[in-house]
């Protein structure tokens, strides 16, 4: 009996391991974050300062009012803590990789736009060549699927993207399958519903089955007159019902409507996730930190990020809603300013991730900066300096 007594004790005081700790996070979904590779440096012989300016902000005055000597108006309200880098450095892709793995940070969704402005080399060179020394996964979020001319044209296109990577030991794969999503814009889509199973089909005949994650979403306007802000977004019947789309996704709010607070963003959120569930699809949702285009926009949208709660209620929201997958947007669009890179414009430049990392359930530790000074120096080349 002393001999029970003891053993009973003993039990009482053993520490709860973190899986079992009360405080102890939920399993949370899949994390994705968008990632850009179209950033030229000042060096740069072609394109020096590509995606760091635009044309339009060559004239705006808080564009004017941000730029540094040698360096163009920049099209952002935020700085790199890095400054102007290259996409193609490895150094930063090094650095940008650690730093999303720190966070809790699952995959990065690769902007894709093939050898336009050379950004397949930036892809290679960078994100790619990266997430392979550093065990990290990518897939393509390819724009193409929005941005193309004849379907016979994009579904070679696609085909060939995915033979490029599919097999790529870093390469994304849900299901067991390589996983692509294909970038639409809410009121013009460049992809129908009809149009999507003869992609399908021609994709995988080329290379093997395939995990399709479809931008698609749609105004409600007869739910929006009603006053049913909940269901004033949706995914249209047909997209619902059409075989072989694995999730649906949407690539921003800010596009489609304007929330950032977790009340009026929870609503929808489930709404949209429970369609998709229902229609035996999964549900990738977007969360962002904030969106500012001032320095290239007349008319700006501001989401504020209120220090960081901007994030948090997304985050909540799209967990509350069941969300499958969830999507940053973004890591590193700078232009629109929505960025959870680490900037010198804010108190805490690694504010962001420490967010990501609490809402995972993660102590975050910054990784040390690249080991050579990847601030950008003025341009040697006299050329002109345009948006694509």
């Amino acid at each position: 009996m002393k001999n029970m007594i003891c053993l009973l004790t003993a039990l009482l005081f053993v520490p709860l391991s973190p899986l079992h700790a009360a405080d102890a996070p939920a399993k949370r979904p899949l994390l994705l974050a968008n990632y850009y590779c179209w950033y030229h440096d000042g060096q740069h012989p072609m394109r020096p300062f590509l995606h760091w300016t635009y044309s339009a902000s060559e004239n705006n005055a808080l564009a004017k009012k941000a730029q540094k000597p040698g360096e163009p108006p920049p099209n952002s309200v935020f700085r790199p803590l890095v400054g102007f880098y290259d996409s193609a450095s490895p150094k930063v892709a090094e650095w940008h990789v650690q730093l999303a793995k720190a966070a809790g940070i699952d995959a990065f969704l690769v902007d894709w736009w093939d050898k336009h402005n050379q950004l397949d080399q930036n892809v290679d060179r960078g994100i790619v060549a990266a997430a392979a020394k550093h065990g990290f996964k990518f897939a393509l979020l390819d724009e193409r699927a929005q941005y193309h001319g004849k379907l016979e044209d994009y579904q070679i296109m696609l085909a060939r993207a995915l033979k490029r990577y599919k097999d790529h030991p870093a390469y994304l794969r849900l299901d067991g399958r390589p996983a692509v999503y294909l970038y639409q814009v809410a009121a013009e889509p460049g992809l129908t519903a009809r149009e999507f199973p003869l992609l399908k089909k021609h994709v995988e005949a080329e290379v093997g089955p395939v995990f399709w994650i479809v931008d698609k979403i749609a105004h409600d306007a007869k739910a929006a007159k009603a006053g049913d802000l909940a269901r004033e977004k949706c995914i249209p019947d047909d997209w619902l019902a059409t075989p072989g789309v694995d999730s649906f996704a949407f690539y921003s709010t800010f596009s489609n409507f304007r929330a950032h607070e977790y009340e009026a963003l929870v609503g929808k959120y489930r709404y949209l996730t429970k369609l998709a569930q229902d229609a035996g699809k999964k549900m990738l949702l977007p969360v962002h930190p904030g969106h500012d285009n001032s320095h290239f926009v007349d008319n700006p949208y501001v989401m504020p990020r209120r220090e960081g709660q901007t994030l948090r209620d997304f985050l909540r929201a799209a967990t509350d809603a069941g969300a499958d997958y969830i999507m940053i947007t973004s890591w590193n669009e700078w232009p629109e300013s929505t960025v959870i890179e680490p900037s010198s414009s804010w108190p805490d430049p690694y504010l962001y991730l420490r967010i990501i990392a609490d809402w995972k359930g993660t102590k975050f530790a910054a990784p040390p900066l690249p080991p050579s000074p990847v601030e950008s120096q003025p341009t040697k080349t006299k050329k002109k300096i345009s948006k694509p």
